[in-house]
């Protein structure tokens, strides 16, 4: 289940960051992201940290589609955008981390190989993008542009096919809803309530991966 909604919802978000509906997929994909991250964390705790970092990125959206809409286009508009811009990144980080343990306890090298390629990836955007609001040269800006958009879809790529790999090997299409307890944290605890009114609950168990062949 919660592979499954992560996959959805990083597709939406960081495809969707390259499109004019950018400011509305993030708020849509950052709620489901959060969610998503929730379910998880029973499997590796620091999923609980990388949901924090989606409900930041939720609280950046929603406040840049509201300034969006009153037609608020000053440097505080640009700030917040630049402050959505790299909260996206770092949740992409704190994910990574959190696949990487779960991927390290069940013995899926691959995948422990691929989020330390994506967290790469991750790292050359952040840079080249923090150079470019400092270079003055317009020939060095437009390539280190470049390189920014090659290494975020390549992250976004990579970050698509873990999750894919996660849902696929760790998880049964049919994974269960398991009951979570409580992580003091009431937006979350609130959110998995309201799913578990509205969803049979799967009673069979969600075996662990085999590990790499």
């Amino acid at each position: 289940m919660g592979f499954g909604i992560l996959f959805f919802a990083c597709f939406l978000t960081y495809f969707g960051e390259l499109t004019p509906l950018a400011s509305y997929t993030f708020v849509i994909g950052s709620a489901l992201i959060l969610y998503a991250l929730y379910k998880l964390y029973d499997q590796n705790k620091f999923f609980l940290l990388s949901a924090i970092g989606a409900f930041l990125l939720l609280l950046v959206s929603i406040i840049t589609v509201i300034m969006s809409a009153f037609g608020i286009n000053n440097m505080l508009y640009r700030i917040m955008v630049n402050v959505q811009t790299y909260t996206s990144a770092a949740l992409v980080f704190l994910m990574l981390i959190a696949i990487y343990l779960l991927a390290k306890e069940v013995e899926l090298r691959k995948i422990q190989g691929w989020c330390i390629v994506d967290g790469i990836f991750v790292f050359i955007y952040l840079v080249c993008d923090l150079s470019s609001m400092m270079i003055k040269s317009n020939a060095v800006f437009v390539r280190l542009g470049v390189v920014c958009l090659v290494a975020q879809i390549l992250y976004t790529v990579l970050l698509l096919v873990i999750l894919f790999n996660c849902y696929a090997r760790i998880c049964y299409e049919d994974d269960k809803d398991m009951k979570k307890e409580t992580t003091g944290m009431p937006v979350f605890d609130f959110l998995n309530k309201i799913f578990n009114k509205v969803t049979n609950k799967n009673k069979n168990n969600s075996p662990k991966d085999k590990g790499d062949k």
